[in-house]
């Protein structure tokens, strides 16, 4: 009787340590993932805030691939700290919702980031600095585009590794 007590405390002991290294992995992956986002905003609000306000006319981004973008990365950056903050003070996500926040977050992070290319392809053509009666696009902004989408779709990918996580080892 008192070895079956002992394997069967020895079975949940090793669950447990199970759960714990996987979870603990994914709130890194989240730590990651809300790193990348803030610096992706980082990127994007001075381009974007520039080319809205210094140009009346097309081309210029529209206002809805913005807010869609800004609620995309910020709205994960809430999302993804719970998780943490809910993580440290003991609470376990179920697996279908953590499932959910990653797949959701890796389509919009995917969709954001194409978002991003198409309003830079819009934008590189006139724009920025004159030059010869054009306006040319600013090179710093224009890069500083391509980088947040780089992060962006980083970011995607982050979640898609999240999404792998869950499924195999929760």
């Amino acid at each position: 009787m008192a070895d079956e007590g002992t394997m069967q405390d020895a079975h949940v002991n090793k669950e447990y340590e199970e759960i714990t290294v996987v979870s603990s992995k994914s709130v890194i992956l989240k730590v990651v993932e809300v790193v990348i986002s803030v610096f992706c905003i980082g990127l994007i609000v001075d381009p974007f805030n520039s080319f809205n306000t210094l140009f009346r006319y097309e081309p210029r981004p529209k206002l809805d691939d913005i807010v869609f973008i800004y609620i995309t990365l910020g709205g994960f950056i809430i999302v993804n700290t719970i998780c943490i903050l809910g993580h440290l003070l003991g609470d376990r996500m179920p697996k279908r919702t953590s499932l959910l926040f990653s797949v959701t977050g890796s389509i919009l992070h995917v969709i954001a980031g194409i978002l991003i290319i198409v309003n830079h392809r819009k934008l590189s053509g006139n724009y920025g600095i004159f030059y010869n009666n054009n306006q040319y696009a600013s090179k710093q902004y224009m890069d500083m585009m391509i980088a947040s989408c780089f992060f962006t779709f980083v970011n995607a990918l982050l979640f898609g590794i999240d999404v792998l996580f869950t499924i195999k080892y929760y």
